[in-house]
């Protein structure tokens, strides 16, 4: 060990903080060269590029893995930007979508349900089940992801965007779910990014409602958190 700064010896940058605390742009939701044909430069390339850009933080999200996240720490720190640790989770149902690390529990719980993932399935086959998303959990903020996300998936595909949505929200809870909204002037993009929109708005209306015999109803207000590619708007 060189002594060096690792995302589990010190607390881990909460992503919500590190974006409300600044109105400039923050990148959530990019790969590293680790993500084997789904990104192309290096960890510290891009935590010296965003630090170049000037951008108060970053986090780079390698699917099945915090690959890069030691090389983007260290390199972000010595530029000067706060790196945000994170991961894009490969469902059973073939959606990806990512997860930010807010506290040292959400990196461990990380950590733990991508290692239970790999430990069961053959080498690049891993993929995370529904159904132990909510073991996992605390301390981790959803993004409803690109294309390959689940709420767009359901909408590119015209299935139900609301159920894939209200999944997410089950598993996570409450006020740990985004709304990802990406501009690469793809073709259906504009009608995509309305329909994530109205799907958004339409979650924060129920939210505010009192639930069924309950006397008190918990809520925060609607914010967003803007991005290069996209515009996260929080659901609850």
């Amino acid at each position: 060990m060189d002594g060096r700064s690792t995302p589990c010896s010190t607390e881990p940058i909460d992503p919500l903080a590190a974006t409300a605390s600044s109105p400039a742009y923050v990148e959530l939701h990019t790969r590293s060269a680790f993500s084997f044909l789904r990104g192309a430069s290096l960890p510290e390339e891009l935590a010296r590029t965003a630090a170049s850009l000037g951008l108060p933080a970053l986090a780079v999200c390698d699917r099945m893995g915090l690959y890069g996240a030691p090389r983007v720490f260290d390199t972000a720190r010595e530029h000067g930007i706060r790196p945000i640790i994170g991961a894009e989770l490969a469902m059973d149902d073939g959606s990806v979508f990512p997860v930010l690390v807010r506290s040292r529990e959400g990196y461990r719980n990380l950590c733990r349900l991508l290692s239970q993932a790999h430990l069961r399935a053959a080498k690049n086959e891993a993929t995370v089940r529904w159904e132990e998303l909510p073991e996992f959990a605390a301390g981790l903020v959803a993004l409803s992801g690109d294309r390959e996300g689940p709420a767009l998936r359901a909408i590119r595909t015209g299935r139900d965007a609301d159920a894939a949505l209200r999944r997410l929200l089950q598993a996570f809870g409450e006020g740990h779910v985004y709304v990802e909204i990406q501009r690469q002037r793809l073709r259906g993009e504009t009608r995509w990014n309305q329909a994530l929109q109205d799907l958004a708005a339409a979650h924060r209306k129920e939210s505010a409602r009192p639930p069924p015999r309950a006397g008190k109803c918990s809520m925060s207000s609607p914010a967003s958190v803007t991005t290069r590619t996209s515009t996260l708007r929080v659901l609850t």
